[in-house]
């Protein structure tokens, strides 16, 4: 249901690991195999790739199988899903795992009676053990990181410790997913630059945001590749699949200034032509020196995670940012020509209107400057969340459809569901509009030149901005709405 058409990670991660272990490995890439296929369901909801009807024929029996749930406003759709599944093949082990079910993982049981066992956490080890356990008829009580049914009861077991040597991991298996599908769409998070693929160069994060699910899926530690390690890979690809971007999908790219130096300067040891994008990104191993760098290695686009321009709703949230430094950071990537993108969340539980508006004042000065985006989510207590764990002890949260539906409000200006006593839905949503029209006024008042850009871009099919890749994909979807391929 994901909005960003782009190869799944972890599902080749996984498939990578079983298939060295000796196991026969089947990826089904639902959205890849049928990349230009778009459905309208349940009445709203855009759905892209194969239908569930297709699983029929594609699905080969399997004494296991594995379903991906990373994202917790899909779940009603991957219910559905594994329901089918279970119907097509009743003798299956059926397994899921990812961060909505390491969030989650009674629940997840409870509420979708056809799923066997939950994998929480980082799943390559776990899964080889699993389908070890499976395979020698053994008890699930030896397998670390499972919740699973016995008889009419759930059993969990110790959750295993991270993973120390990620350099020793095999690469992803994406020679069992539909990648050319991908490559010649330059099929990336919005902004198409060539041929891409995508990566990680180091997993989990070490802080401890309390909006943010990443200690329930990694914990704490931030564990980085070898840059060297990384290079290889990205030499590997361009041999392979002649990719000549990559997308980064570190939950925090930058923590340790050593390993992004060190990354930059093997690309540029080895000459390769390539050019390359970090997400949400703090300000602790960054300066004008180490970003200058980035952009001489290819980095092109970089996302900051700023969140607010108040200091007492980050702290709150324990978001240990410094809100001017990561204005003067911008500003001097701004001036080294790499495209910026700015994260903003509205509606956090101790925000008030007087920090909105401080919040506000700091984007249109970023506008003035030069920056490219601007993103604005209103706060969701997303499962695995600290704040989630704590308004649903309150009573607040009421794990059902409508809730998991309520959490599409991130990517829909029309929808807000407020968590805060300070904001009602209607004022969450004219405040998202607010943020937005007046940065992209001002930016683009400022900044004339891009309007032509962004015409002349959309009408080649080119993307060189992030909002020149929603804009087709809201012309898509507009597409999808009146085409007849509709369900109910």
């Amino acid at each position: 249901m994901g909005a960003q058409l782009v190869p799944f990670l972890g599902i080749a991660y996984i498939g990578a690991a079983a298939r060295i272990n000796g196991h026969n490995v089947d990826i089904i890439d639902m959205c890849g195999e049928e990349i230009d296929r778009t459905e309208v369901i349940k009445g709203n909801y855009i759905a892209y790739g194969m239908p569930f009807s297709a699983l029929g024929e594609r699905i080969r029996y399997s004494r296991l199988i594995g379903v991906s749930c990373t994202f917790s406003q899909d779940w009603v759709f991957h219910r559905e899903l594994i329901a089918r599944v279970r119907l097509l093949f009743p003798e299956s082990v059926i397994v899921a795992g990812g961060e909505h079910i390491s969030a989650i993982p009674e629940y997840c049981l409870a509420d979708c009676p056809a799923l066997d066992i939950c994998v929480v956490g980082e799943g390559e080890n776990v899964f080889v053990q699993l389908l070890k356990a499976l395979e020698n008829k053994e008890s699930l009580s030896g397998v670390p990181s499972l919740f699973y049914r016995e008889g009419n009861s759930i059993k969990s077991t110790p959750r295993a410790a991270r993973i120390a040597d990620i350099d020793n991991l095999p690469l992803p298996a994406w020679d069992l997913t539909p990648m050319e599908n991908y490559l010649k769409r330059s099929m990336n998070y919005h902004v198409k630059r060539g041929r891409t693929i995508p990566m990680l160069a180091s997993r989990g994060c070490p802080h401890q945001c309390t909006f943010c699910s990443n200690a329930k899926m990694w914990s704490n530690p931030w564990i980085a590749r070898n840059p060297s390690l990384v290079a290889d890979e990205m030499e590997q690809h361009i041999g392979k699949y002649n990719a000549n971007n990559f997308v980064f999908s570190d939950l925090t790219a930058v923590v340790d200034r050593n390993s992004i130096t060190g990354l930059c300067r093997e690309i540029l040891r080895r000459k390769l032509d390539v050019t390359w994008q970090l997400p949400t990104l703090r300000t602790e191993a960054l300066n004008r020196d180490v970003l200058k760098l980035m952009y001489e290695a290819g980095c092109r686009e970089l996302d900051f995670a700023v969140e607010s321009a108040s200091e007492k709703v980050l702290s709150d949230v324990n978001k240990k940012n410094d809100p001017a430094k990561m204005a003067k950071l911008i500003s001097e990537a701004l001036a080294l020509k790499i495209n910026l993108s700015v994260n903003i969340v509205i509606g956090l539980p101790k925000e008030t209107f007087k920090d909105f508006a401080r919040t506000c004042a700091l984007v249109f000065r970023l506008a003035i400057r030069g920056l490219n985006e601007l993103n604005v989510f209103p706060f969701i207590p997303y499962p695995g969340s600290k704040l989630f764990y704590s308004l649903a002890a309150e009573g607040k949260i009421k794990l059902e459809n409508n809730y998991f539906y309520g959490l599409f409000g991130y990517a829909d200006l029309g929808r807000a569901v407020s968590w805060s006593r300070h904001f009602t839905p209607h004022q969450l949503r004219f405040m998202r509009l607010f943020m937005l029209a007046g940065f992209y006024k001002i930016m683009l008042l400022t900044h004339p030149v891009r309007i032509a850009k962004i015409f002349r871009n959309l009408y080649g099919g080119a993307s060189s901005t992030k909002l020149e890749g929603v804009l087709r994909r809201v012309f898509r979807n507009i597409r999808a709405y009146t085409t007849n391929r509709k369900i109910t």
